[in-house]
């Protein structure tokens, strides 16, 4: 079996952080959920453009699937045991993405009624 995974470069505000993700990132909406990510934008708290880079690796030979949380934590362990691992043989670096978003934490938290649809019965 065959692991795809990105390693993701995340940068807001002048502050950048890395984290490793199962699968590719195209979108927000692929990153979410991911602790790394979460705990990245638990700390913007004013409306930013966040640009996203990631490198799409795969591990292994045959079927190919996107790494799970416990897969993510046995690579992350393989590459603090080996600084060179992503640039080993079984290790191949297959894309790269790039993209941005605009985070608006204020529209995540706001609980306005007057600012929900009303559905008349």
């Amino acid at each position: 079996m065959s692991l795809l995974f990105s390693q993701v470069q995340i940068t807001a505000n002048g502050e950048t952080d890395e984290f490793l993700i199962g699968g590719i990132p195209r979108e927000y909406d692929d990153l979410e959920n991911w602790s790394g990510f979460e705990d990245f934008m638990d700390y913007i708290q004013e409306e930013t453009e966040v640009q996203v880079h990631a490198e799409v690796y795969l591990y292994g030979d045959g079927e190919t699937k996107n790494a799970s949380p416990e897969e993510i934590a046995y690579l992350i362990s393989r590459m603090e045991k080996d600084e060179q691992f992503l640039s080993r043989s079984t290790v191949d670096n297959i894309e790269s993405v790039d993209f941005s978003f605009i985070w608006s934490p204020e529209e995540l938290f706001d609980d306005d009624p007057e600012d929900e649809e009303c559905i008349e019965m």
